[in-house]
């Protein structure tokens, strides 16, 4: 918008020159006149002698008028190339075309090249005394100017604008005036040297008259010679006249940009086009007009008056960007968004004589602006305020601390069902099941609370100023709307509920990832509690407390997976009946902490398994274990325990045979051990893993066995070559009557089906004596052997359990 305005600015001044000049020569074309008509009777005495010498001095004063006009051409040539020069630095640095901002560079650099050459012309024409002290203050101006404007157009050109773009034109455009004044006192001083020589020239001319007069007729000739020059030179100093005012109304009805200028009183004299649109009046009719009556300026946001620098005279340098909220009122009543800038005009004399004023609509912008505003802190899906905005105002509330002394609640709420109906009905029935549950829920709080999706299907609400009890009873109100809700999708009707977290906001809460996780937390337990329920953290909540540290370790488990700190040790299991002799050896999980001292599996694993890792770590034990058996020599058989998250996998099975093929290893040697506990919650699962991996070699082993009775019936239909003798019953077996019969029970059990027994947890001598009684076939325990790292174990030493024992 600004790059129209320089010419602007400087049209008038440039105008009222001419104008001034045309005065001028007007007032001498009278005398001039007058003497020319004198000359003529004269010369109408004059002897063939008189005219030729009379044509010699003619010839000497073309020269000399030639001679001035061209310096003077020159002058005003050198000024015009700065002036554009200028014009096209403004011109690259506001547009955003690079191909135009290249041509402007190439009419730049053309600019200097031709400047060089005009001042050459001119020294060669040689500068007088009188002129000297312009022509050197003009240059040293331009040699000051001169690197600031190669400095930007050299940024500009390669993509880096200045920084403070203000700074510079503060500092360039004062000079620029100062070389246009400069370079205008040098014309008026060429023009004065030109009047000088003239009028000596006159001088001579009237001493020649006195020979003209006897000249006679041929002088006559000479005097219409000189009209019809005089003439000629005339019409062509008024057509250009004509036609710079008409290139000026031609480009100010050209620029994009409205225009309005007024009088040095503030009263309207120019609209251009696009003004007339944007204002809803004419030019006509506004002229004379104040500028306020014209341009009326209201605040978007408040609705009161603008009173801009323009409209009350104020203006008396650059002014850009009055107020980002301005709406222009047409004479009509319609709006638009506008951005202006004004800039004061001024004449020869640097008197100001009226302001120019530039605006544009931009009534588009400023609402793209308000709509990536509102979706940047809103969920697009239920128009409710997004993660992002939510954790702002969380963030708000806790920076408050101790100067808010009003209560606040933080709920989280996480809707139970929703994934039947995302399955069932499908993404686009679950989308409409959301919005339906924000429209729900919003009526249910106050104006002054905060509801936002955070993701999924999980909401939070921030209830600012808001005591606990009344939370506690809105969230009920939210349980109680959403199980009454019925949602219909393709032809069926869908019931869910939500499980909400509420969390007491006060100064020790914490960070707002500290509050939400917390809050998280409260949601969670009330989803174990049975789901559809309200759940309210108290202070020293156990439960919260059990939840938070479990979720700890679900971090410290991924992080000692991804730094190398789980470690496998080795424990001998041995035939009762010869304990020396070693069947097998189990080997065991270890973590390191980042203490490094030693954590035991029941210290970490049940986070795994309740938050999902257990599959990812017996991936890491198999590929572990299946690395030392490929090192192996001596045909020592592995057992590895697996869990049912690793059961329920579709693609664990696929994992263990690529790595049995890639790892070269015998499925002879390898024994899975699964808890009875998972093979019954996934039976069919664990039926075809453990047909699948029996057919290539591999050996089961039933874990924990006696837990549940029910297993009983499925040892039939399993292909199991080992029962572990849950360690329950095996401890203490020898002072308990009913213990030792399950241990019998089983192993008799054991016998019929044909599958080993190996009995857990034997720690001392009297119990391995009672299970050598019952015919036990395998022991394992701390009397048998402590763990030990694996790394000591020499290759070939016999068989291998692998477990998180």
């Amino acid at each position: 918008m600004q790059e129209h305005l320089p010419a602007l600015k400087t049209k008038p001044r440039l105008t009222i020159g001419w104008r001034a000049a045309l005065r001028r020569w007007r007032s001498s074309h009278a005398m001039v006149s007058a003497g020319f008509m004198l000359v003529l009777i004269l010369t109408l005495a004059m002897t063939v002698l008189g005219l030729a010498y009379m044509t010699s001095i003619h010839g000497r004063l073309q020269q000399a008028a030639q001679r001035w006009q061209m310096e003077i051409d020159v002058v005003l040539s050198m000024r015009n190339v700065v002036r554009e020069r200028s014009l096209t630095m403004h011109r690259m640095y506001f547009t955003d075309d690079s191909f135009e901002r290249e041509d402007e560079f190439e009419r730049f650099t053309a600019l200097s090249t031709e400047f060089l050459g005009l001042r050459s012309q001119l020294e060669r024409f040689g500068v007088s005394a009188r002129s000297r002290a312009s022509y050197e203050a003009i240059l040293a101006l331009i040699r000051r100017s001169q690197p600031l404007q190669v400095e930007l157009v050299d940024n500009i050109r390669r993509g880096r604008p200045p920084q403070d773009a203000a700074a510079f034109f503060a500092a360039d455009v004062p000079l620029e005036k100062q070389i246009l004044t400069r370079f205008d006192e040098l014309v008026e001083h060429k023009r004065e040297d030109a009047r000088a020589a003239l009028a000596s020239e006159e001088a001579n001319y009237r001493q020649t008259m006195l020979l003209v007069l006897m000249l006679g007729v041929a002088s006559l000739g000479l005097g219409a010679t000189v009209a019809y020059t005089v003439i000629r030179q005339t019409r062509r100093i008024e057509d250009q006249l004509s036609s710079e005012k008409e290139e000026a109304q031609v480009t100010l009805h050209a620029v994009a940009d409205a225009v309005v200028a007024t009088d040095a009183q503030g009263r309207v004299r120019y609209l251009n086009p696009v003004a007339e649109a944007l204002t809803g009046w004419r030019s006509a009719e506004a002229q004379g007009r104040e500028l306020a009556q014209v341009y009326s300026l209201i605040n978007q946001a408040t609705r009161e008056p603008i009173e801009h620098p323009a409209v009350v005279g104020t203006v008396d340098g650059w002014v850009m960007g009055m107020d980002r909220q301005a709406l222009l009122v047409s004479k009509s009543g319609e709006e638009f968004a506008v951005e202006d800038s004004a800039a004061p005009i001024h004449d020869a004399s640097g008197a100001t004589t009226g302001t120019v004023l530039v605006f544009r609509d931009v009534t588009a912008t400023r609402s793209m602006a308000r709509e990536l505003s509102w979706q940047a802190r809103h969920d697009p899906l239920t128009g409710l305020i997004n993660r992002r905005e939510f954790e702002a105002r969380l963030a708000r509330v806790l920076a408050a601390g101790a100067d808010d002394e009003r209560t606040h609640v933080l709920m989280y709420m996480d809707l139970d069902q929703f994934k039947i109906v995302n399955d069932s009905a499908g993404h686009a029935a679950g989308d409409e099941l959301l919005r339906q549950v924000a429209a729900l829920w919003q009526p249910l709080l106050r104006e002054s609370d905060s509801l936002a999706r955070l993701g999924g299907d999980e909401f939070g609400a921030l209830l600012e100023g808001c005591p606990l009890e009344h939370a506690e009873r809105i969230a009920h109100k939210m349980c109680d709307a959403t199980r009454a809700l019925r949602f219909t999708a393709q032809g069926r009707t869908f019931r869910i509920g939500v499980s909400i977290g509420i969390v007491h906001v006060h100064v020790g809460t914490g960070t707002v990832s500290e509050t939400l996780s917390a809050a998280d937390a409260a949601c969670y337990l009330a989803k174990e509690r049975g789901r559809d329920r309200v759940y309210v953290q108290h202070e020293g909540d156990r439960e919260l407390v059990t939840h938070r540290d479990e979720m700890q370790w679900v971090t410290r488990i991924v992080r000692a997976i991804d730094e190398g700190r789980l470690q496998l040790y080795y424990q001998r299991v041995a035939p009762v009946r010869a304990v020396e002799g070693v069947h097998y050896y189990e080997l065991l999980l270890r973590m390191v902490g980042e203490d490094g001292q030693l954590i035991p599996p029941m210290t970490f694993v049940p986070a795994a398994e309740r938050y999902g890792l257990m599959s990812r770590i017996d991936r890491w034990v198999i590929t572990r274990a299946f690395e030392w058996l490929h090192a192996d020599a001596g045909g020592a058989t592995v057992a590895i325990n697996l869990s049912n998250q690793s059961l329920s996998d579709d693609q664990f099975l696929g994992f263990v045979t690529e790595q049995l093929k890639s790892a070269a290893v015998d499925p002879r040697r390898l024994c899975f051990e699964i808890t009875e506990t998972a093979a019954i919650a996934s039976f069919q699962r664990a039926t075809r893993f453990m047909a699948e991996l029996s057919a290539l070699g591999c050996r089961f082993a039933l874990d924990d066995f006696g837990r549940g009775m029910s297993s009983f019936a499925y040892l039939k239909t399993l292909p199991v070559d080992f029962i572990k003798i849950d360690g329950g019953f095996v401890r203490q077996m020898v002072h308990d009557r009913v213990d030792a019969a399950m241990v019998e029970a089983i192993h008799r059990l054991g016998q019929v089906l044909g599958i080993e027994t190996i009995a857990e947890s034997v720690e001392d001598e009297s119990v391995l004596h009672a299970l050598r009684g019952l015919g036990v076939n395998h022991a394992q325990g701390f009397s048998i052997h402590r763990p030990e790292p694996l790394e000591g174990l020499a290759q070939g030493s016999g068989a291998t359990e692998v477990g998180a024992a």
